[in-house]
């Protein structure tokens, strides 16, 4: 099958056939020009969704042969999962604590430099489309939108549709107009899978017998997970077909000169240890795809162990493209990681969790290749051996013979959240905050050693309208 055939042929598949080709072909790039970039992000996905991660339920040819032709982080986290602020981390390169915006509601107002301002500035023409869920701020009596134009699309006409197909056309059309002698950074966000679970028709119905995972307690959290998953993988796969339409137009533009990132903001519990959607440091939360490919650079086939965060993506991506970072960003750049076999930057992610609706202050977490270990303000919480122990069915914080393990974790944590002067005390700094609790908070509250008792989060009489009414997180 020669080039142009094969891209037309995949372009007619969409629907997710597995496709024998290479995604992109190899074609010849000035040498002076930087790379494109295309970033693309879903909305509550977890890592384990994809067949690239391991997941057999999963149907995603195309995120998966993205994989296969670059570079796979195993253990990608998002440092604060929640919608606002792995936003907020993802424009600044900084922590939660650093950025302002600890929860959704509170104020993003970084004294940085963000990505899209730092590539415009370096020559790049900018744009964004699909979800935004980040204020505009006055400055000076001006609007900041950190490097994109006034006139994108965001949030706006593409949330009351959750049409993938909305914002993938606006990706297209940027794409389209750009001329070959100026990169272009074009981000591209969705918001499936996010709740409310509900696939196009035709999407969910191979999943109706999916297996459920054995960290899903019986009773009401399984149920809940038998009714939402179906819709949340056929979601999943109408994110991969739409990837399809977006890979095949970069033929046209120079797909050996774009950098391709797939990732997501945070994961979805959909009944994991009895709890739904996001706030937990479990893996089903806080552990999200993180898929990057660039021919000229990153070798195809790789899997790297290294944790990488939120804050790391900005850097990385200057990185590769060869652009100095401004001043005052916590993220480090793992573009060497990934194009030359070097040792990472660190070997941990820090995660933290700020609540601005309830009264206690929230967790702090360290991830490591093979461990997560978190704790409270008051003690320790929780350790897993993610290497041996993937679906966390054992907590070890209360194993006799791993207490010196814990002492260690618990060091490297508090060590860890001084270094980055984090703290306890940090409060969201709004006018603007909501003044209910979250989905969860009852049930979090109870585990986490905090007077706020209530039922688990799946065993709420009132889950389904929440659910239902939970897109602004």
């Amino acid at each position: 099958m020669d080039r142009r055939n094969f891209f037309r042929n995949m372009a007619a598949t969409l629907g997710g056939g597995v496709l024998a080709e290479k995604l992109f072909a190899d074609q010849p790039s000035p040498a002076a020009k930087r790379p494109n970039i295309l970033f693309i992000f879903s909305d509550m996905q977890r890592a384990y969704s994809m067949g690239c991660y391991g997941d057999t339920n999963a149907r995603t040819p195309h995120l998966d042969r993205l994989a296969s032709e670059g570079a796979r982080f195993d253990a990608a986290m998002s440092n604060t999962p929640v919608c606002c602020p792995h936003r907020a981390s993802l424009m600044s390169g900084q922590y939660a604590h650093h950025h302002g915006m600890v929860t959704n509601g509170a104020d993003f107002l970084p004294k940085v430099k963000c990505l899209a301002e730092t590539f415009r500035d370096n020559g790049y023409t900018t744009g964004y489309a699909g979800k935004w869920h980040l204020d505009f701020p006055k400055e000076g009596g001006r609007t900041r939108r950190f490097g994109f134009p006034s006139e994108g699309d965001r949030y706006g006409d593409y949330s009351k549709t959750r049409d993938l197909a909305f914002a993938a056309d606006k990706a297209l059309s940027f794409i389209a107009e750009q001329p070959a002698d100026k990169p272009w950074f074009f981000m591209l966000s969705w918001i499936p899978p996010h709740t409310p679970y509900k696939a196009s028709p035709g999407f969910a119905d191979h999943f109706r017998n999916i297996a459920i995972p054995q960290n899903v307690p019986q009773g009401e959290p399984r149920e809940y997970a038998a009714e939402s998953l179906p819709d949340y993988y056929g979601m999943i796969e109408e994110i991969d077909a739409a990837c399809g339409r977006l890979f095949a137009a970069l033929e046209k533009n120079g797909a050996d000169d774009t950098i391709v990132v797939f990732t997501s903001d945070h994961g979805d519990m959909i009944g994991s240890h009895g709890y739904e959607h996001k706030r937990w440091p479990y893996e089903e939360s806080a552990r999200v795809p993180f898929l990057i490919r660039y021919p000229r650079r990153i070798r195809a086939g790789q899997v790297l162990a290294a944790p990488i965060g939120t804050p790391d993506i900005y850097p990385t991506l200057a990185g590769l493209a060869g652009i100095p970072l401004p001043q005052g960003l916590d993220g480090c750049d793992y573009s060497g990681c990934i194009t030359a076999d070097a040792p990472p930057p660190r070997d941990h992610v820090y995660l933290e969790m700020h609540y601005a609706y309830v009264p206690w202050p929230g967790w702090r977490a360290i991830r490591t290749k093979d461990y997560m270990y978190a704790r409270t303000k008051d003690a320790p919480w929780l350790l897993y051996d993610i290497k041996n122990d993937p679906a966390q069915m054992k907590n070890l914080i209360d194993d006799a013979s791993k207490a010196s393990l814990v002492r260690d974790m618990d060091a490297r944590l508090l060590a860890a959240m001084k270094e980055t002067g984090d703290s306890w005390d940090i409060t969201a700094k709004s006018g603007d905050i909501k003044k209910w609790a979250p989905g969860g908070s009852k049930q979090q509250g109870a585990d986490l050693g905090y007077n706020w008792p209530g039922k688990t989060v799946t065993g709420d009489k009132k889950k389904k309208r929440r659910r239902e009414a939970d897109d602004d997180e």
